[in-house]
């Protein structure tokens, strides 16, 4: 017991170091859950005591702007029976250990595809906990600041979809990624996964069966979240096309898009641009950066500029971080944390942040997809630990450090 915690001590400090956060942003902390209490409310009341329309199936239809998904409002009733403030203090808590949750299966995704990184395991912890303690920072802004439990499904859904695919469990992978789809749809960014290298212990061929159960498990969730909706109004369509304003310091704005609110091409090249990249890494063989690279399409070209999107990108570049370069620093995430985080303390200037904000993605983007090869790790000869379909490289213990 005692040797299993000083392996896991980097969890234990990230856990004191959540909580830290937790008192800090608590007490002026859940600005969004009134949505989730509304939206509630409304789906499962059809009223909400104040607005003069029913809801109920009709939810998205009459009330477009709560861009939140059914699986996000199923867990939400049930934390609204628990504790006091609609809920909101058990969401607080709930959410910070499903922070905690995302860096475990972070670890463990890493310690599965890359087990020589257990040879130095005193150091692959603490690049672990400095990456993680900047994740931890921003999720709890997004866990207990905002308190927006449908991103904070989503993301974890996401990397919970990778851990199972690596641990060889395709219908779980799928049942994950349609969760967080249901969650909150822009996480269909995620959908690259079951594309990513099968174990390579798997037979031939159940490498198709397995994408083919995944791609099934996301088609049934995500219909048996949505369709209901669709059937009983098909007004429901008018949530696709709900637009928020374009904010100043956006990054779609520094790619030149001017338009005062959301263009009506804007969700929809999100998940293609999100799928496109996951693909065009899953070839490149840096398949870690799966996660980072959908958050990365989501933050670029969406309209607005909130402080809860911030840790998709910081999940992604922890995970990259562990997997990706052969030397492990975590670099992206500290860079991501700078830059979206830092930055808006320097200055108020809104075209520069949007400029730092699509500088960030472009420049991870190009460094994953275009970095030449001896920059990455690469799995071992075949038969050792690690996954299928890849270019077989060694990387040297010593060149870890």
């Amino acid at each position: 017991m005692r040797a299993r915690l000083r392996s896991q001590w980097h969890l234990v400090v990230l856990g004191g170091w959540s909580v830290v956060w937790f008192v800090i942003l608590a007490h002026h902390g859940g600005i969004a859950w009134k949505f989730f209490v509304q939206g509630t409310d409304l789906l499962f009341t059809g009223h909400d005591g104040a607005s003069t329309r029913q809801a109920g199936l009709h939810l998205y239809a009459t009330y477009p702007q709560l861009q939140i998904g059914p699986a996000a409002y199923a867990v939400a009733e049930v934390l609204r029976q628990i504790g006091p403030d609609n809920g909101l203090v058990a969401a607080e808590i709930v959410m910070s250990a499903m922070g905690l949750l995302v860096v475990a299966m972070t670890q463990r995704i890493a310690v599965i595809v890359r087990p020589e990184l257990t040879r130095q395991l005193c150091r692959f912890q603490l690049i672990l906990l400095v990456g993680g303690a900047f994740f931890v920072i921003a999720w709890q802004e997004l866990a207990v600041g905002y308190g927006h439990l449908d991103d904070a499904l989503a993301l974890t859904c996401a990397v919970a979809a990778v851990w199972a695919w690596v641990t060889g469990q395709p219908a779980l992978t799928g049942l994950a990624l349609g969760l967080a789809a249901a969650s909150k749809p822009w996480a269909l960014v995620f959908l690259p996964v079951i594309l990513l290298p099968r174990p390579a212990s798997d037979q031939p061929g159940a490498g198709l069966r397995a994408r083919v159960l995944a791609l099934g498990c996301v088609a049934g969730i995500s219909l048996a979240a949505w369709l209901p909706f669709f059937i009983a109004d098909p007004a429901t369509t008018n949530a696709m096309h709900y637009k928020i304003a374009n904010m100043p310091d956006s990054a779609l704005r520094a790619l030149g898009v001017t338009a005062s609110s959301t263009p009506s091409w804007d969700r929809s090249a999100q998940v293609v641009l999100g799928c496109v990249l996951g693909v065009l890494a899953i070839v490149r063989r840096r398949w870690a950066a799966v996660i980072l690279l959908g958050a990365g399409a989501r933050i670029v070209l969406d309209p607005g500029v909130h402080g809860y999107y911030t840790p998709e990108v910081m999940a992604g570049a922890l995970l990259w971080d562990l997997l990706g370069p052969r030397r492990l620093l975590p670099v992206w995430s500290v860079i991501a944390f700078g830059a979206l985080n830092v930055a808006p303390l320097l200055t108020s200037d809104a075209a520069l942040l949007g400029r730092i904000r699509l500088g960030l993605v472009v420049a991870f983007t190009a460094a994953v997809l275009f970095g030449p090869a001896s920059w990455y790790w690469r799995p071992g000869p075949a038969g050792e630990p690690g996954l299928r379909d890849q270019q077989f490289e060694p990387a040297a213990p010593d060149r870890l450090g």
